[in-house]
């Protein structure tokens, strides 16, 4: 039941987010998104509806939840079961590793979008709307494919990823452009998720690795949402070997 309801969430969510990205890309055709950013809550629109349900879905994460994955649950306590051993200084030191690439290569693409704003290639919409493009690709990357998994990280799946919290804060990137209520709040929040990631990460480290947490195993999982990549992965291997 847990395998059905976290798999329909995350395809949920995924159906949420591509209406809100091409609500975003209707809405700032013109420059109604651009004054109802400034407005702030003075002006109830359709910004302020998309602003309440990322922040709704961020005060989500704070909690434990038996419907999202274990990939951002195990910073809880009560969702670990240890296994008495400790993670190996050489797991920790790869997923480091890996994280500080993901981090470089993720500062340096959004450094050239900061780039273009300031010198006014573009203007505050395309920021929202890159925002908004983002939040899709977080459940592709959860449901299909992980380009950081597959070249930086290199961890088995979602549910052992060392970044998952980082999502949010990923997603706002964009935003700390915007000198607005709506996106510092959003940009907030999402800083208190990753923060209270790390510190949790740094301090019980054993929450984050299989040999030390017993419920990140694959004999443990209970929702399967590698299911979708495996079976991707499955049929690009036919292609190529019915190429040959």
């Amino acid at each position: 039941m847990t395998k059905r309801r976290t798999r329909q969430y995350y395809v949920a969510c995924l159906v949420a987010r591509l209406a809100a990205f091409g609500a975003l890309i209707v809405y700032g055709a013109d420059y109604a998104l651009q004054e109802d950013l400034y407005a702030g809550l003075d002006r109830f629109s359709l910004l302020t509806v998309l602003w309440l349900a990322l922040m709704a879905s961020m005060a989500f994460r704070l909690f434990p939840s038996k419907i999202e994955s274990m990939g951002c649950q195990k910073e809880f306590a009560a969702r670990c079961r240890p296994t008495g051993k400790a993670p190996e200084r050489s797991e920790l030191r790869q997923a480091n590793r890996g994280a500080w690439w993901v981090l470089a290569t993720w500062t340096a693409v959004n450094a050239l979008f900061f780039l273009g704003y300031a010198l006014k290639w573009y203007d505050e919409r395309m920021l929202v709307c890159l925002a908004g493009f983002y939040g899709v690709c977080d459940i592709i990357c959860i449901l299909f494919y992980c380009p950081f998994q597959s070249w930086m990280m290199h961890n088995r799946c979602c549910t052992t990823c060392r970044i998952y919290n980082w999502d949010y804060l990923m997603l706002c990137t964009p935003l700390l452009a915007i000198r607005s209520f709506y996106t510092w709040s959003a940009c907030a929040l999402a800083a208190v998720i990753f923060l209270r990631w790390e510190i949790v990460f740094h301090r019980s480290p054993e929450r984050f690795f299989e040999r030390s947490n017993d419920a990140l195993k694959c004999s443990q999982c209970q929702e399967q949402l590698c299911a979708y990549k495996r079976h991707l992965t499955a049929a690009g291997k036919r292609n190529t070997a019915g190429e040959h």
